[in-house]
């Protein structure tokens, strides 16, 4: 009787051992199921998630997203593009009034819309109003984001190329600055030298006159 109880316990140490096994190695395949089965944009989602947070951590840094950076690029572009028109037909109307770039960026502009990286409106309602004005903008609501988008690459461009050149300038204006300061010691070296031999001069007469 002894000997059957011992089976008895061991085969159902047995059995419950099989099914933990079970449960564990189930576990495990529905887990690798999962991860096998995920889309690559979950994947991808995932990803930015994990790298946002460590940045995060790391330097208390919040990496903006797609749909942002479009939006402050849209903001930028149409403040300057809506400025640059602005400022043209102040111009060309003449008077006293001028027109305040630092007043609209900061003031005008921002009452309106917001600031650029932080819009009042989404970024396909500003392009919509802008293809309303210009020409130059899409009716396309998608397409009409792309041209501001592209504007304010352009703009810039340009901006870092003047800021390139303002920069050569400078540097130009120190190398004169250098040769001039060159010039000027040259200058004292041959005054003293003129002046040694004025000296000179000076003895040989003495000695003669002796």
């Amino acid at each position: 009787m002894a000997i059957a109880k011992a089976r008895t316990n061991n085969n159902n140490r047995n059995g419950a051992n099989a099914k933990t096994s079970a449960k564990t190695n189930g576990t495990s395949a529905t887990t690798k199921s999962k991860v096998a089965n995920a889309s690559p944009q979950e994947e991808a989602l995932a990803l930015l998630k994990e790298l946002r947070n460590l940045i995060f951590k790391e330097y208390g840094v919040k990496l903006q997203l797609r749909d942002s950076r479009v939006s402050t690029k849209i903001g930028h572009a149409a403040r300057e593009k809506l400025g640059l028109d602005i400022a043209a037909q102040v111009k060309k109307k003449g008077g006293n009034k001028k027109f305040d770039w630092q007043k609209w960026n900061t003031k005008l502009f921002t009452k309106l819309f917001g600031q650029p990286d932080a819009l009042k409106y989404a970024p396909e309602v500003v392009a919509i109003f802008m293809s309303m004005l210009y020409d130059t903008i899409s009716t396309d609501p998608e397409q009409a984001i792309a041209d501001l988008v592209e504007f304010n690459r352009a703009s810039l461009e340009r901006r870092n190329s003047f800021q390139e050149q303002e920069e050569e300038l400078d540097d130009l204006d120190d190398e004169l600055d250098e040769d001039l300061d060159e010039d000027e010691e040259d200058e004292d070296i041959e005054d003293e030298l003129d002046e040694d031999l004025d000296e000179d001069d000076e003895l040989d007469e003495e000695d003669e006159d002796e």
